[in-house]
């Protein structure tokens, strides 16, 4: 070789590239069975989380809560879930989500002289639900690059002697 010319690896193709990213979005294992069980685990988030918080098991930290800490701590172990099982980064935003709004959903009822209607209002009001999205993605990108390294770190453990 000579001083100009270097060796670089393989280049990857777009379509590997477009693989890579949908199966990091998506997950590698799709399918309707998979899908229903994630609806199941994303109903028992917003459930345990909303009762958690209801029965003063999560407490708020009063004041302006920007980011409600217990709801954060149960999506982290959802999108660390997500991360390790491979089920994609958008599962485990979706399910981060959901905790979130279990809490939002809680922090409704608290605003008990109002009317229904308002307390609903609340629960969708735009600007707090994209509050809540955007916080959710941070925490997600966390627990979901958790739970990918954790099971490269475990399958790892697995195959080496």
């Amino acid at each position: 070789m000579t001083a100009g010319e270097h060796q670089s690896p393989s280049p990857t193709s777009q379509a590997e590239i477009t693989t890579i990213i949908r199966r990091i979005l998506f997950g590698s294992k799709q399918g309707p069975p998979q899908q229903t069980a994630l609806i199941g685990v994303a109903l028992g988030l917003f459930g345990v989380t909303f009762l958690a918080y209801e029965l003063d098991i999560f407490y708020h930290s009063g004041g302006v809560v920007f980011v409600p800490f217990h709801a954060a701590v149960v999506g982290l172990i959802a999108a660390c879930w997500t991360g390790y099982r491979q089920v994609g980064l958008v599962t485990g935003w979706g399910l981060t989500y959901v905790g979130f709004l279990g809490w939002r959903a809680e922090w409704a009822t608290d605003i008990s002289p109002r009317p229904l209607i308002e307390r609903i209002g609340y629960v969708v009001q735009l600007d707090g639900l994209i509050a809540l999205a955007i916080i959710g993605a941070g925490v997600a990108v966390t627990g979901f690059t958790a739970g990918a390294i954790a099971r490269k770190v475990i399958n790892r453990l697995r195959t080496d002697p």
